[in-house]
């Protein structure tokens, strides 16, 4: 079929869509939601809002016949789906008033496992994200989902379906509200198993429905903790595994404006889940999968795949606030080298600052910044410095600010009837706050084409002084000191009182301002706490919005200029920018840390929920703070810490100000447990790179939990102390203060030490391992080879050091592999890499090359070791070439064979064993 007659097959399959289960009339456990939260519940404070009602004790949303809306039209075909038209059945309920009367609810079809539906209003246009996404020219032909939507006059309900099993992967819940500040709608879920969400706390993987829990989603200068808290990043996004074979979809609801849901069982049972906005539309994107993996780079694909790091930057990163001086730098460097641990990044936050000043430094403390930065470049170490996004209002000194404004860069009031009567005259209407330096600031529109040249343009300049090899970008939020407040808190104390305040409008203060009031450190107890105002203005040339719809882009929108700015400077390779605020696509430019975490046991182990959370967002390049940003750890903590963080893809020790040193140099034995386990990292660095190109290339998730890998396995699904590298490579840290040993969960199959070669356990089984201070339980997976090199103090000397295979047999006794190579930090070209496949089949380990031998030259095979090896072989010949038996080992208690030689990666490989 082809044109009209495809989209009218499909708009007929899809109107056509079985509704499932009947709506119930009732639903109590649907609490009404009240801006104060649920401690003001009461028989009273429930008959404030009509659409609420009060029911044995529970002020609950009155039923979809009473609140929610009417189908008022016949499916219109649109060509790549369907719209219908529904009206508000009831005009007089409402929660906060400002109903949309009509809306269109819009199925577009977009890949066979990519659904879209869509439901705006009738009447008026409203804000959608501008952030562009990748979706198809064209619809696939055989849709794996159908949609049910009732008919005409019929209340408003619909479902979507899994073609091929039946399950019901969205199925409204009670009314759809949609006012003009507050959207609201609910879903019953295929089961319990929910994981995403994001950027805030959660101290498990899984998502809890009992008690019920309610967390905000919005850009906010939160620091870690464990309440259900916003904090840097904005992922309206989760999965849902549905049925025991592992059958999943996940959801994206696009949209950028201060949001919250719920996660609660209803009286029967049922999981179900609320999501809340307060601007915007509602915009669902459903991917079928039907694996978590397959999931997984389905969203990655339509966000933007993420950016593939240099080889340098998955080296480790040694950072901290406080190191006061160069000084400081250098004496941490010294300890680094003394006791010969590697490191590949330094990197400075902004106590190297004059004043804290962007694109300066201090000239008493760090006035020999130049030659310590050509001192790491010696060293083969790179160079990463902070940049925030706020710039003062020094606009007769400060070059940076005196060109901003010539570019009128920053953002301003919505209308000049806001700008406040003290405003500084140079200031102009542009927004003014403070934050770290001690002058009043302003902040650059990221979004305006001439904001981005601005910003590349001081960049480059700054790079002319300071020869940074990468840029940290943090405030992103973007964070204000003392928004509503008397004043910030870091205030100069000669000065009168004065903080950036916000107007008292429905922008500032919306009817339901979600959780975000009343969770972590909001002083003001208003969404613009430690921010700037809802009422800025920003454009993109084309369309001006206000800051209330985008404020969550302004880290997305920092980075997107900064990654532009990175390759105009470095021309030919490939950028790092590590920012704190992130959004779907950010991943693209971005690599990330979890922000301002704390010294503490809980803390660590909530990094591993992290990583799966921002590998599920499309940013794979991911890690904590090694040993806690805030308070202080003891040996122990840093030491198990280091273990962890060895195998985060974003690895970097860092602490703030105020603090002791915590650089692994700091305690003996900290130091002998970090150059250990970092030299198991670096050995293991060319099957991270070849993870991290895959995830370039196709979306696949980097680390991933158990349960991406084995999603049928029930026990997987709960683990969340133990991740994967890819498919191969099992990490199972110490997370709890004094244990010398751990449960380490093995799913199905062969489990091999990953040091030692030995079996350690035949899945699926749960096993007490032994792990004293020293040790991390490490396991390879039967069925996986694993490239390696011999690890060196950096990435530019091991990258010239010996190739070695770590080939772990199955059941089966074979194994499977890849190896890829290029220049490491140069721009990704088939013709400039290296790519061969692995494997180990009839006792015959054989290489492919697919691409690139010149690439490699000089590069050699010189060691594999072949773990599950059943006998000591009588013969091995290499490329047809009988080898001495004094050029292997079999060790017969493990059952490891390793095999010596010398073979060029640039020509096939045949190692025959007999």
């Amino acid at each position: 079929m082809h044109g009209g007659q495809t989209a009218l097959a499909l708009l007929l399959m899809l109107a056509a869509g079985t509704l499932v289960g009947g709506q119930q009339t009732k639903l109590q456990a649907i609490e009404c939601p009240f801006p104060e939260g649920q401690s003001v519940a009461s028989e009273e404070e429930c008959g404030k809002y009509t659409a609420c009602e009060w029911t044995d004790g529970r002020c609950h949303m009155v039923d979809n016949v009473a609140g929610g809306y009417v189908v008022d039209s016949e499916p219109e075909d649109t060509g790549r789906g369907f719209k219908v038209s529904l009206r508000k059945s009831d005009p007089s309920v409402t929660m906060f008033g400002h109903d949309e009367s009509n809306l269109i609810f819009e199925v577009i079809h977009h890949e066979d496992y990519h659904l879209q539906i869509k439901i705006y209003s009738a009447d008026e246009s409203r804000y959608e994200v501008p952030v562009p996404l990748n979706l198809p020219e064209s619809p696939g032909s055989e849709p794996k989902y159908s949609v049910g939507v009732p008919a005409l006059g019929d209340h408003f309900r619909f479902n979507v379906t899994r073609s091929s099993t039946g399950n019901t992967l969205f199925r409204t819940a009670g009314p759809l509200t949609f006012e003009d500040q507050f959207i609201q709608i609910h879903t019953w879920l295929a089961s319990s198993y929910l994981y995403g969400f994001g950027e805030n706390t959660h101290l498990s993987y899984k998502h809890q429905f009992e008690p019920r829990s309610t967390f905000p989603i919005f850009a906010r200068d939160q620091p870690v903790g464990t309440d259900a808290m916003n904090e840097y990043g904005h992922h309206p996004y989760y999965m849902v595994m549905e049925d025991d074979q592992g059958n999943s979809h996940s959801v994206l609801l696009y949209n950028s404006n201060a949001m919250e849901y719920s996660t609660f069982l209803l009286d029967d049972g049922t999981p179900t889940l609320t999501l809340r906005t307060i601007g915007g539309i509602l915009d669902f994107h459903f991917f079928l999968g039907p694996t978590p993996e397959e999931v997984n780079v389905q969203y990655v694909n339509m966000v933007g795949n993420p950016a593939f790091p240099p080889y340098w930057a998955l080296g480790f990163h040694l950072s901290r606030w406080g190191y006061n001086s160069t000084e400081g730098v250098r004496a941490a460097r010294e300890r680094m080298k003394a006791m010969n641990i590697p490191q590949d990044v330094q990197t400075l936050d902004i106590d190297y600052m004059e004043r804290q000043r962007d694109f300066t430094y201090d000239p008493t403390h760090w006035g020999d910044l130049p030659a310590l930065v050509e001192e790491l470049h010696n060293d083969n170490v790179k160079l990463t410095i902070i940049l925030d996004p706020a710039v003062v209002i020094d606009f007769d000194d400060y070059q940076p600010s005196i060109r901003g404004k010539e570019a009128d860069a920053f953002i301003k009031w919505s209308s000049l009837s806001l700008v406040p009567e003290d405003q500084e005259p140079a200031a102009d209407d542009y927004m003014v706050g403070y934050v770290w330096p001690d002058t009043k600031t302003v902040f650059p529109d990221f979004l305006k084409p001439e904001t981005q040249e601005w910003w590349s343009n001081e960049i480059k300049l700054f790079h002319e002084v300071i020869k940074f090899d990468s840029l940290w970008i943090d405030m992103n939020e973007p964070a204000n000191f003392g928004t509503n407040l008397d004043k910030p808190f870091n205030w100069p104390p000669d000065k009168e009182p004065w903080s950036l305040k916000c107007p008292d409008d429905k922008w500032n203060n919306p009817p339901y301002p979600t959780k975000m009031v009343r969770v972590g450190d909001n002083q003001s107890k208003r969404i613009t706490d430690h921010t700037i105002c809802m009422t800025g203005n920003q454009t993109d040339g084309t369309s001006t919005f206000l800051h209330y719809d985008v404020h969550s882009l302004y880290g997305w929108s920092e980075t997107v200029a900064t990654h532009k700015a990175l390759l105009e400077l470095f021309p030919g390779t490939r950028p790092v920018v590590l920012s704190r605020s992130t959004f779907p696509g950010s991943g693209q430019y971005a690599i990330h840390w979890l922000g301002d975490n704390t010294a503490d046991w809980t803390h660590m182990k909530m990094s591993i929920v992290g990583m799966f959370d921002f590998t599920m967002f499309g940013i794979p390049m991911v890690g904590a703070d090694v040993c806690g940003f805030f308070s202080e750890p003891d040996m122990e903590m840093c030491a198990r810490w280091m273990q962890l963080g060895a195998f985060y893809p974003f690895s970097r020790n860092h602490n703030t100000m105020g603090t002791g040193d915590q650089d692994p140099g700091m305690w003996p034995e900290v130091a002998e447990i970090s150059r250990y386990i970092l030299g198991v990292r670096y050995r293991y660095l060319p099957y991270l790179y070849a993870l991290f190109h895959r995830a370039h290339m196709h979306g696949a998730t980097v680390v991933k939990p158990l349960l991406n890998v084995f999603p049928d396995d029930l026990v997987a699904r709960d683990v969340d102390d133990q991740f994967l590298w890819g498919n191969g490579l099992m990490v199972a840290p110490v997370l709890k203060q004094g244990a010398v040993s751990r449960d380490v969960y093995f799913p199905q199959g062969k489990w091999y030490n990953l040091l030692e070669g030995s079996l350690a356990a035949t899945g699926p089984a749960t096993h007490s391992i032994d792990a004293p201070l020293e040790v991390i339980p490490l396991y390879v997976r039967g069925g996986v080879i694993l490239p390696f090199q011999e690890p060196s103090i950096n990435t530019v000397d091991s990258r010239q050091n010996p190739f070695g295979l770590t080939v772990a047999l199955d059941a089966s006794g074979e194994a499977f592999g890849e190896i890829f190579w290029d220049s490491g930090d140069g721009e990704h070209s088939m013709g400039e890499s290296y790519m061969c496949k692995l494997q180990y089949v009839g006792n015959e380990l054989t290489s492919f090359i697919k691409h690139g031998e010149d690439v490699v030259v000089g590069l050699k095979f010189e060691v594999i070791s072949i773990y599950g090896a059943s006998s000591n072989p009588t013969a091995i010949t290499v490329n047809g070439a009988s080898l001495s038996e004094s050029d292997w080992t079999f060790s017969e208690d493990v059952e490891v064979l390793t095999i010596r030689l010398s073979a060029h990666l640039g020509e096939p490989l045949s190692v025959v064993i007999s």
